[in-house]
């Protein structure tokens, strides 16, 4: 593959959520079974962490530097990264037991989009997507899906994109500023006859959609038909999603799993960056009226 870097030597069980904070210069990224939260500071050159009782699942920024939402297994808080003081919120989704939120970012108009999956049966469609709105009003948008995942708003925010990684499927729908509800979903891209499964994604200045492949060992990247334009091969089998970040917005951030095949040389379960030629959005802020 093109060379990389590694963002840190810390080996996530099951990295995911890269967010790129332009404000204080750092990647963030979450080890969901570690029970953790990763960042590295660009200004200061320190890896920092934070440790949780709790599986962190994916995160946003918020209007607020210092306070991120959060995606915790069960429930939806917000987290203050200098004192620490985690806020559940007022009002939470009642998951069906053994049901766990995934995947999760926020659209161009600050609401903050979650999908869930079922743990005890993968083959069973027992989780869904929902849209925490910018009054802290939760919707359930889309039911029956076995594993969400790749969730991100289009750049021009006209289109949003979720998949469900069991099925191998990535969907492309019409997204609406006032509206708690998706309509015309289509299948964008089908991976049935691939290895990969289609795991985290985002979108770059063009529009195209960059997509972590689960077990296939690179990253795709789609244009708005669903066609691929080029792929990036990882070296880690196990990349789980991706972000644009740096100064100039033209790195991607890839968070990976670790792999129990895996020998001590390779990047499994590392978070890497690859310089680009194309240039990534930046990260959407969840608007947190306090």
């Amino acid at each position: 593959m093109d060379s990389y870097s590694i963002i840190s030597n810390d080996r996530s069980i099951l990295g995911e959520s890269p967010v790129w904070d332009e404000k204080l210069q750092r990647i963030y990224w979450v080890d969901i079974e570690g029970k953790c939260l990763h960042a590295w500071s660009y200004i200061e050159n320190k890896k920092l962490i934070w440790n949780f009782d709790h599986r962190l699942c994916a995160i946003s920024l918020t209007n607020q530097n210092n306070i991120l939402l959060c995606a915790f297994d069960t429930f939806f808080s917000f987290f203050d990264i200098t004192n620490h003081i985690i806020k559940k919120l007022d009002k939470q989704v009642n998951l069906p037991s053994k049901v766990r939120f995934n995947d999760g970012k926020t659209d161009g108009y600050g609401r903050f989009w979650c999908g869930s999956m079922s743990e005890s049966n993968p083959s069973k469609p027992g989780g869904a997507i929902y849209m925490l709105d910018r009054k802290q009003e939760i919707h359930e948008v889309i039911k029956g899906i076995h594993i969400s995942n790749s969730i991100t708003a289009s750049f021009d925010n006209k289109n949003f994109y979720y998949a469900d990684t069991y099925k191998k499927l990535i969907y492309k729908t019409s997204l609406y500023k006032n509206k708690p509800y998706i309509k015309n979903a289509n299948i964008l891209v089908d991976n049935s006859n691939v290895s990969g499964f289609p795991d985290g994604s985002t979108v770059d200045s063009n529009n195209t959609l960059w997509n972590a492949e689960w077990n296939g060992g690179q990253v795709a990247q789609y244009d708005k038909n669903g066609k691929i334009i080029s792929t990036i091969k990882t070296p880690m089998k196990k990349p789980t999603c991706v972000a644009f970040g740096g100064p100039n917005m033209n790195k991607l951030f890839i968070t990976s799993a670790k792999d129990i095949n895996s020998n001590e040389d390779d990047a499994s379960g590392k978070t890497i960056c690859i310089q680009m030629n194309v240039k990534g959005q930046l990260s959407n802020r969840y608007i947190l009226n306090l």
